[in-house]
């Protein structure tokens, strides 16, 4: 699996913070609680959809640990928590991203986390019906 870039990882990221800022603008939150609201969907994200949030899934992405195995119990609710931290630093972590081979951000250097890219699915160019017929008509 390839890392993922920059790029894929802040759209996927801003649509996260839109689904969490819809919600919270419709209930009428206040901004210290859109915070505490985004930390918790990001971390039951991960955890529900095993290392994905809904924007990462739309792009085809998922965050790893260590040799592309799973995220471990502190790593679902530690890595939000950082990314928030680095959020309120003017998102000095995540420009490290832009400069690290695996395209890795402060919160992935200091959990031992990664965001891959996962493989798009074969294709196949008909099925397997329609090529068992094209043969016999061939014969």
């Amino acid at each position: 699996m390839r890392a993922a870039g920059f790029r894929e990882r802040t759209v996927a990221y801003l649509l996260d913070v839109l689904v969490v800022g819809a919600i919270g603008w419709a209930l009428s939150l206040p901004l210290a609680i859109w915070a505490l609201l985004l930390f918790a969907y990001t971390a039951l994200s991960l955890w529900a959809f095993s290392g994905r949030t809904p924007g990462k899934i739309l792009l085809r992405l998922q965050v790893v640990g260590k040799g592309s195995k799973e995220l471990s119990p502190y790593q679902y609710i530690l890595r939000p928590l950082v990314s928030l931290l680095e959020l309120t630093l003017l998102c000095g972590g995540f420009v490290f991203a832009l400069f690290t081979r695996e395209r890795l951000a402060l919160h992935d250097l200091i959990l031992g986390t990664r965001v891959v890219k996962q493989s798009s699915p074969r294709r196949r160019t008909a099925p397997r019906r329609a090529r068992t017929r094209a043969k016999r008509r061939r014969r």
